[in-house]
């Protein structure tokens, strides 16, 4: 009994010395005109700042209740993708490939002005931070803010792992592991492992250029010369990866003990209240509910084409549900009597309502997580990225329907509607997904939280690091192991030869000189 509560006792000890981290200073430097993107990232340091950190970040998104310890440093970049959204709504072109390297331009420029802005280079001239979060997005030179105030430095990437976050050598497994643009597809047949190898090859190409234009941003911002160290060598001093997904979302694949899933560290599990006029909006919905539309933080549902938003309004007229639209105006144009509006929507406290029936979305991954968090059947209408793919799953699954915004019509929507609010199976599908998805060891922010304070209490974490990170693409393919190990045989091949030629030959002479003697006794 007696070495029974010696155990017990020691156990707790070691789960407190263990569990403890004491006050850190903790930046985090998210660079993004993407406000979806952020809120991952804020609701960890609004953790870490209860449990006593010191956080700062900096964003062009402040928080308008930010708690104790919590400091904002606004920068305003985020209109920095505004051409590129308002061209979507308007039906232009979504081909991402053509469209990449305006993409790539957009964020590393919104990135160089953020580390460039007053409010942050007099941060960095007065305040040293043990930790740095990034927010990553085709703006690798930013690691460089961990260089800058010597400290590790965490990547945060609100989606799902790819080569744009393979910094620490996670492996990619192209034969079973489906590329982000060709969505959770699993199991792939083979021509889906074919589009995936091309994918890959592409992208190779792509990080390559990404990598072209990095350096003269890195080099810029921390020059070698003032004792920063190089690019390649910050990119291999990274800590941690972060990522905005968990395996039963997407598809299982290897990762690294310094890949980490997040995924849904956005939802809030205790949503707030909401505003009394949309609380009562929502309540008073009856049995017939309500239907939520949002198309996410970046697009703009005022800029949508004329003719599909006329659909859509045509649409909800002919319902007998109330309907609540993220609208980024204070007033909409011929608005139904049944549609309440607003700029800014608390979207967990609307999912979790009773009475929401329906969630028409542009199948960002943060809108599919919290769809499936909460259980809510949707009907995608994918605008550009890794929509497609996001909403092609939700319909494998059997918890929604797509309608493809270029075809979009009244009687298409109405009809993916209605077939969604009619036929209960959607609703029984989400349901079991959401169970699925909850059914983790530890939540995602306490996740997020553990490994956030392991890197500070074990500076850095060097042990995590993976040796595979630091190999070239030769390296890690073994090409020159197999060239050393061909040419090894070649040369054993070759001293087996001669050695057996100089061995036949040496009997055959000794046969040859015994047959004369031989013959001379005879």
């Amino acid at each position: 009994m007696m070495k029974l509560t010696f155990n017990i006792a020691l156990t707790l000890t070691l789960m407190l010395l263990t569990s403890h981290t004491e006050s850190a200073k903790i930046v985090c430097v998210f660079p993004t005109a993407s406000k979806s993107h952020v809120l991952g990232a804020q609701a960890l340091l609004k953790e870490l700042a209860f449990r006593g950190h010191e956080v700062t970040m900096v964003s062009a998104f402040p928080l308008k209740r930010p708690p104790n310890n919590y400091r904002d440093v606004y920068v305003p970049i985020e209109d920095a993708f505004s051409t590129i959204m308002n061209d979507f709504m308007q039906g232009g072109s979504r081909n991402m490939l053509k469209l990449f390297p305006k993409i790539v331009r957009a964020a590393q420029d919104s990135s160089n002005v953020t580390i460039n802005a007053p409010e942050f280079i007099r941060l960095a001239h007065e305040e040293q931070f043990d930790l740095a979060l990034v927010g990553f997005f085709m703006n690798s030179f930013i690691i460089g803010v961990g260089e800058l105030f010597r400290c590790p430095t965490v990547l945060y990437f609100s989606a799902s792992g790819s080569g744009l976050t393979n910094v620490v050598g996670n492996p990619a497994e192209v034969a079973a592991v489906p590329h982000m643009l060709l969505g959770p597809r699993n199991p792939m047949t083979f021509f889906d492992r074919v589009t995936n190898t091309i994918l890959h090859g592409m992208e190779k190409i792509m990080l390559m250029y990404i990598r072209h234009k990095e350096l003269t941003y890195y080099e810029s911002n921390f020059p070698a010369e003032e004792g920063f160290r190089s690019y390649d060598e910050a990119m291999r001093n990274v800590s941690l990866v972060m990522l905005n997904t968990y395996f039963s979302q997407y598809v299982p694949r290897p990762y690294l003990p310094n890949m980490v899933e997040v995924g849904g560290i956005q939802i809030n599990l205790r949503p707030e209240a909401m505003p009394q006029d949309l609380q009562q909006f929502l309540d008073d919905a009856g049995s017939d509910g309500a239907i939520f539309i949002s198309f996410g933080s970046n697009l703009r549902s005022s800029n949508m084409r004329q003719d599909k938003l006329d659909a859509i309004l045509m649409m909800i007229r002919g319902l007998k549900q109330r309907v609540i639209w993220k609208w980024d105006q204070d007033e909409m144009p011929n608005r139904p009597p049944n549609v309440f509006i607003g700029k800014w929507l608390p979207q967990d406290a609307i999912l979790a309502h009773p009475n929401l029936k329906l969630f028409i979305t542009h199948g960002g991954l943060g809108s599919i997580t919290e769809a499936m968090y909460y259980a809510v059947p949707i009907v995608g209408i994918p605008m550009f990225g890794d929509q497609d793919g996001n909403v092609a799953q939700v319909v494998k699954e059997g918890w929604g329907l797509m309608v493809s915004f270029d075809d979009l019509t009244e009687p298409l929507l109405s009809g993916a509607v209605h077939e969604v609010l009619r036929d209960h199976r959607y609703r029984e599908q989400i349901q079991e997904r959401s169970i699925l998805y909850k059914d983790r060891p530890m939540g995602a922010l306490e996740t997020g939280v553990f490994w956030i304070e392991y890197i500070i209490r074990h500076r850095g974490a060097p042990h995590l690091h993976y040796q595979g990170a630091d190999l070239n693409i030769f390296q890690i393919a073994l090409l020159d192991v197999y060239a050393f190990l061909l040419v090894a045989f070649y040369i054993i091949y070759k001293i087996v030869i001669i050695v057996g030629k100089q061995t036949l030959k040496v009997l055959f002479d000794a046969s040859v000189q015994k047959s004369t003697e031989k013959q001379k006794i005879t």
